[in-house]
């Protein structure tokens, strides 16, 4: 699976899922696009993309 795709669904559910929602949302989203589950950070999901897409990066590098 593409670290890009798991980005851009995440960048998708920050805009449009209400902020209490999110973090089961994003779960289940990327579970069904292939990807596990990742460990979210204690201070929860980075609000920009800069951050979450390298949080991403983080947490599905041990899968290559």
């Amino acid at each position: 699976m593409s670290k890009t795709l798991a980005a851009e669904i995440a960048e998708r559910v920050l805009k449009v899922v209400n902020p209490a929602n999110r973090l089961p949302v994003l779960s289940d989203a990327l579970r069904k696009h292939g990807f596990g589950s990742a460990t979210i950070p204690a201070d929860g999901l980075p609000a920009d993309r800069a951050a979450l897409v390298a949080w991403l990066l983080a947490a599905y590098a041990a899968g290559d």
